[in-house]
């Protein structure tokens, strides 16, 4: 397995509408040329999920691996639910073209776990390999009863042709979304919205 590089963001309690569906919060950019989707709702028990359909990747269908202990069918009025003991990684094909930056918008619908384990934190932690240089941040939306979507938006540069995405911590995982967009043009930060944070000098927002 790639050595995977822990993101620390910042977290934007952001307001939104409370919704369960999957897909809460999509990019604006989705469609256009050089983006992909894949999306997971786990409602079925296999460690190797294919993407549920829907998926857009003109580079050949991504790849998921739970490594955790278990599958629980029913929870809160949700189907499928990963309790993380391990962590869930994602591989996901991308454009072979020099390109200078690339755009990921991963949404995860969460909650916190209950094991005991000091090496755990119960927030989600996201992992992304290669990584040359990026930027990151979090957007977070109560859904209730514990759940929370969470938006992370992550600008890397120069463009991979796949990336490793990793998901850590002591949470319970219900759905996933991850689109990418490979930029044929210099971007700014700003098109992230992410206000100048850098992965080195994070600042907290509350």
């Amino acid at each position: 397995m790639k050595k995977l590089l822990i993101l620390c963001v910042a977290v934007l309690l952001g307001a939104g509408s409370i919704a369960r569906a999957m897909d809460v919060i999509p990019p604006t950019w989705r469609g256009a040329p050089g983006t992909t989707m894949q999306q997971w709702e786990f409602s079925v028990f296999d460690f190797t999920p294919a993407p549920d359909p829907g998926w857009n990747n003109p580079n050949g269908q991504p790849g998921l691996w739970a490594n955790t202990h278990g599958w629980i069918p029913y929870m809160d009025g949700r189907q499928g639910i990963w309790p993380l003991s391990g962590e869930i990684d994602v591989w996901i094909p991308n454009y072979d073209r020099d390109w200078p930056e690339k755009l990921i918008w991963l949404q995860l619908t969460w909650k916190p776990g209950d094991q005991v384990n000091p090496f755990l934190t119960d927030e989600p932690m996201i992992g992304v390999d290669p990584v040359p240089f990026m930027v990151a941040s979090r957007t977070d939306t109560p859904l209730g009863l514990g759940w929370t979507h969470s938006v992370f938006e992550i600008m890397m540069w120069p463009n991979p042709i796949a990336e490793y995405i990793g998901i850590k911590g002591d949470i319970l995982v219900d759905e996933l979304v991850i689109d990418t967009y490979c930029i044929p043009e210099p971007a700014t930060v700003a098109l992230l919205g992410l206000g100048g944070l850098a992965l080195h000098g994070i600042r907290r927002k509350r």
